[in-house]
């Protein structure tokens, strides 16, 4: 029997003014996570099929600034984007760093079978990065 564990994930994107839409799996729900606002789900783990998707909303024109994801260093993740990025591991954490350009990339994560025992409540952050 598979546990869950709780997963927030923010939407720090306040100089971009962008809409984060977040689809859960094991709920077959989608939610759009409004600037300075955030969620709260359950995860299983990829042996149940469980993950979620997240992607900024498109709008007009692309995004102006870098964008820096935050996510938990022992989630397995896929992403995609049209674009460069960088990703950086730092200690309990990895660093997603995307650059300016058209808001078409995509983050899929998954809480790994193999860990023991579930992760406390953890979060991912989608937000600017660098100064205004």
């Amino acid at each position: 029997m598979s546990q869950e564990s709780e997963i927030t994930v923010k939407n720090k994107l306040v100089r971009e003014k962008r809409d984060i839409n977040v689809y859960h799996q094991a709920s077959r729900s989608a939610h759009i996570i409004s600037r300075n606002s955030s969620i709260t789900l359950p995860l299983g783990t990829s042996e149940v099929e469980d993950y979620l998707h997240i992607s900024v909303i498109s709008g007009p024109g692309n995004l102006w600034k870098n964008c820096l994801i935050d996510l938990p260093s022992w989630a397995d993740f896929e992403f995609s984007s049209e674009g460069k990025m960088a990703v950086t591991h730092s200690r309990d954490r990895m660093l997603l760093n995307i650059p300016p350009g058209p808001p078409t990339w995509q983050l899929k994560i998954t809480r790994p079978n193999g860990l023991q025992m579930p992760p406390a409540p953890d979060h991912v952050i989608i937000g600017d990065e660098g100064p205004g």
